[in-house]
């Protein structure tokens, strides 16, 4: 007997901890999204690709070296005609059978293109830099709206249920109450009305908690649904944003990283106008050759070699329009660059006061919405008391507990309206006002 009674408790426990595992929490749920997200994994990657784009400019600073070698398996000598001594000689020209090349080249003047390249590839690099950080702040505060909206979803869900309890209980009472004939049909088609539209109610809250997660799950780079989502929707204060008085566009990393990515179109151009410079460059080549005999092999006998080096000029007078069309495209692109930037700062001004007034608001709505479930409350006390003793009908008790469901849905709904405009402000600041964690 005590042998089963430890597994019936081993049992239990074990489904406890497998229901409590089923459970995603708000830090859990951050911290899934910041690691497995696309959108974040994307905009890292982005942000690697910049570095490695600085690393390829760092050529034209420094030397280059290659090496080239080739053997041919046959050959017919070039022939050249000669007349020495008023004797002609028909004399061919030897190609070496085998043969290595080593060539190095040194950029020592360009017109400061290569600089230009480089600082261009440093702000697209800071850029980028900006940018991630950005994704990953504002991935991290959608999660939070996600979360309280799929935590919203589910009380919403249970407000339904209890409306739909309420109504069931009260068919019943006026059903009955038809049969002795203190209710009549009037007051029967009534609650048969209330109760098919809170069953639709209950059927679309059943469908906002599904949709709810399925796009929490997609935030956090999921392909199955979250598990149930388990916390407490906070009660924000219109005090968390007295001290956010104006609009500072220097906290925003997304307007930061707009900023240096024209900065990098800017310097692009610089490098791109010096086509019509000429360029100057140390050159050097190693030869190793056999044209003695058709071994490769022979390096006793057959192999000689050839070396020169110096300085080469470079200068491009005509390419058939194509430097002078990528200098004009660079110009464009910083004018652009330059544009989206102005979109975006005008943008986020207007964004910081309508989300300011908007939370602002949800509050209010929420601390009437607050003060209207007490008084619901006491009003559906009222009413069943009066109830009792004949002083109010059935039809008040509905009526105050409709009130009553309907006070407590609305406090819901401020609630995710106050959590998303607050997140929406700290989006179009860039500061983080509180931590939903």
């Amino acid at each position: 007997m005590n042998h089963l009674k430890w597994i019936f408790s081993s049992l239990i426990l074990f489904v406890s901890l497998e229901s409590h595992s089923q459970v995603l929490n708000l830090g859990e749920a951050v911290t899934e999204a910041l690691t497995q997200s696309p959108k974040v994994q994307k905009s890292e990657s982005q942000y690697k690709e910049s570095s490695w784009k600085k690393t390829e400019t760092y050529s034209g600073f420094l030397p280059t070296l290659s090496a080239n070698a080739s053997y041919l398996f046959d050959k017919k000598y070039a022939l050249v005609d000669v007349n020495m001594n008023n004797t002609p000689l028909t004399i061919p020209q030897v190609v070496p059978t085998t043969n290595l090349y080593l060539t190095a080249q040194w950029s020592l003047f360009d017109g400061f293109s290569s600089t230009n390249r480089y600082l261009s590839a440093g702000a697209f690099e800071d850029s980028a830099k900006n940018d991630y950080d950005w994704t990953r702040f504002q991935v991290e505060r959608e999660v939070v709206v996600l979360f309280y909206k799929a935590l919203a979803a589910k009380e919403l869900k249970a407000v339904a249920e209890q409306n739909v309890r309420a109504l069931n209980d009260h068919l019943k009472d006026v059903r009955l109450f038809k049969k002795v004939g203190t209710s009549t049909n009037y007051d029967v088609l009534r609650v048969e009305v209330q109760m098919s539209e809170a069953q639709s109610e209950l059927l679309n809250a059943t469908d906002n908690v599904e949709v709810a997660r399925a796009r929490l799950s997609e935030a956090l780079g999921k392909d199955q649904d979250v598990p149930e989502v388990e916390g407490a929707l906070p009660r924000l204060k219109p005090e968390l944003v007295a001290k956010v008085t104006e609009f500072n566009s220097n906290e925003r990393k997304d307007l930061q990283s707009l900023r240096q990515k024209a900065e990098g179109f800017r310097y692009q151009e610089d490098s791109a106008e010096k086509y019509w410079v000429p360029r100057l460059a140390l050159i050097g080549q190693y030869q190793y050759y056999n044209n003695r005999n058709d071994r490769f092999d022979d390096y006793e006998n057959g192999f000689r070699d050839a070396w020169q080096y110096g300085i080469s000029l470079t200068w491009n007078i005509f390419d058939g329009m194509t430097s002078i069309s990528r200098s004009k495209q660079s110009i464009e692109q910083k004018y652009q660059a330059e544009k989206t930037l102005r979109q975006a700062e005008l943008k986020a001004k207007r964004d910081f006061d309508f989300w300011k007034r908007k939370y602002l608001y949800y509050c209010a709505v929420f601390e009437a919405r607050q003060n209207d479930i007490a008084k619901s409350e006491e009003s559906v006390r009222l009413s069943r008391e009066g109830q009792k003793v004949g002083a109010r009908t059935n039809t008040d008790v509905l009526d105050a507990e409709a009130e009553l469901y309907r006070a407590k849905a609305g406090a819901v709904n401020a609630q995710i309206g106050a959590i998303e405009a607050l997140v929406n402000l700290e989006l179009s600041t860039g500061q983080k006002l509180v931590d939903f964690n």
